[in-house]
Parts: C-alpha cells; structure tokens; sequence
C-alpha cells in the first residue's frame, strides 16, 4: 500500500488511545500539547473520530484534508508537522470473535500527492484479517530470529548526564521504540524526562559493554547502541551514540522484495528463493507443479538479472 508514512493506534473499548507505533512522531514535548490542547480538553477528538469508525459498517474510509481544516490549529500542530494531506483509515478486529476493534491503522500521503482512491481502500480491506490474526494472537511475542539486519539508524551526541546536544532526523523516534514505553497522550508529559534517565542508563551501560554495543529488547524489537567517546580540543568530553533497529533476515527480504519491479508473485518467489527454498518446497507452498515452479523460479532470475540462487538474495538485501 503506497504512502508517504503510517501509523497504527492502540485503542481500549472506550476508545482511549493507549499505544502507538508510527513512521513519523510528534516530539514529546508536541505530544504533550496535543493532549492538552486536543485529547483532554475536547473530550478526545481522536476517541469520538476512532468509536465513529468502529461503528461503521465499512472498516476502512479516506478522506483528503480540506481548505477549512487547513486553517485550523489542530492542523498546524499536529497534521503540518506531519505533512498529511490525505489519509486512509483501516480498523482492525480481534480474529478471536470477528468483531472486538485492536486499533486503527492510519495511512498517509502529502498534499502534493494523489489522494487515496477506492482501489487503494479495497486493497486495504483485502489485508485487514491479516493485522487482526497477527494482533490478536500473541502481542508483542518476541520472535527469535538466528540472523538479524540494521533496517534504520540514528545518531546523536549527548553530554555526561544524558541530555542530547545534536541528533540526526530519526534519532528521537528510534529512541522512543527502543526504550519500549506506551507511547500515548496520557503518558506525554512525562516522557522528556524519562527519555534523559533513559538515555543517561544507556551511556553508562554502553561505555562499559564489551566493544562499547548494548542491545536492548522492546516491543518494537531488538535495538542496538553503539558507544564512542568525543574529547574536544578543550578537554570538553561528549558521547556519540549509534542506535540501531535490528530486524529479522526475512523482514529485511521481504523489505528489498517489495522495493523491486516484480510481480506478487515473482516477490513471493523471489522471497522463497532468498530463504534457502528448493522448486519443490516452491511448488508445495504455490499448489502447483515442480516444472510451473523451476518457470517462476526462471522467470525472478530474468527480472533480477542473475544466474544463481545465492544472487537472490544479495539482491534484495541491496535493495
């Protein structure tokens, strides 16, 4: 589903938002605003907006933000920052019963982009099952994975107590994941302050790992921190810190698959072949013949330009 971010909330029977994970983030510090300005005081915008599409017959909608919410505040404090122009709304049910909601997944595209369209929301329909299965059948399980990947990195220089003096765009955000807290408008005024002692734990714990790596388990997934000592010329003393999302080898395949000019199909192929699979293990997991599998598996070497299964992979770990 193409977009520009997205974002998936938690939300309780009430409609409380409870947790997030998001491509973009507002900083705490906006978050706090929000929930004042916004959540608290107008009886949570988002709570009557998310307990309406729950209660739609349609789980999925979209709508692109017109010129009267473009003058707004809400839009200039929470939608600019942002860059939402247009969005798609998905509820996803529990597959326990079929009916009781996790959450909503929000998909974004800027103003210069085309607006979503009823394929794009049929689209979205067709997969909601899948979030649901994935949600509801075991949260935050941690899944062991023998090879892990970077898939996103950050850095940032923080002085002796923790405070950050310079960060790159996405370091705030890793930082968020990695220390594995609700990220919520509830939670939002105290999280600068956490975030530091958070940080100041990670500094002294990384100048004292082996090889200055210190790894920390969230339920976002693994995340790596990588120590280097700054002496500057004046005997000022900083810490560089690298953080790293690790993700499983599949994930990252699956990532590269999805970036390349394949099929539905020659992706999936292309994925089975990357992962060690032979044509008949192919052929079982496609329901066709070993000789319509050795096709397909021809047919991704083309596209991918390679001669060898092990060249496979390499190209979607590239991509």
């Amino acid at each position: 589903m193409r977009s520009s971010h997205a974002a998936f909330f938690y939300a309780d029977a009430a409609g409380n938002m409870t947790n997030m994970y998001a491509e973009r983030m507002l900083p705490p510090e906006a978050m706090a605003r929000y929930y004042e300005q916004y959540y608290r005081a107008d009886s949570s915008a988002f709570t009557k907006s998310y307990l309406s599409l729950v209660a739609a017959s349609d789980p999925v909608s979209y709508r692109t933000v017109g010129p009267v919410e473009r003058s707004s505040d809400y839009f200039r404090d929470v939608l600019s920052p942002l860059d939402v122009g247009h969005i798609m709304y998905g509820i996803v049910r529990a597959q326990a019963n079929g009916r009781e909601p996790i959450g909503q997944l929000s998909l974004y595209r800027p103003e210069t982009d085309i607006p979503f369209s009823p394929a794009d929301a049929e689209a979205l329909r067709d997969v909601l099952h899948y979030l649901g299965r994935a949600l509801s059948a075991a949260p935050f399980a941690p899944v062991s994975a023998s090879a892990e990947q970077t898939a996103e990195e950050a850095m940032a220089v923080l002085d002796e107590s923790g405070t950050t003096l310079f960060a790159d765009e996405g370091w705030l955000r890793l930082v968020r994941l990695a220390r594995g807290e609700p990220i919520s408008p509830v939670q939002a005024a105290a999280e600068p302050k956490a975030l530091r002692e958070f940080l100041h734990g990670v500094v002294k714990a990384t100048s004292s790992a082996r090889n200055a790596l210190y790894s920390v388990d969230s339920p976002w997934g693994r995340f790596a921190f990588r120590h280097h000592l700054l002496e500057g010329v004046s005997g000022q003393r900083a810490t560089a810190l690298v953080l790293s999302r690790l993700a499983a080898e599949p994930v990252r395949l699956t990532e590269g698959a999805a970036r390349l000019q394949l099929s539905a199909q020659q992706r999936e192929v292309a994925l089975m072949i990357a992962l060690g699979q032979t044509n008949a293990e192919i052929a079982g997991k496609l329901g066709v013949s070993v000789n319509t599998a050795g096709y397909h598996v021809k047919q991704v070497f083309a596209k991918l330009d390679v001669h060898d299964r092990s060249e496979v992979a390499a190209v979607l770990r590239r991509a």
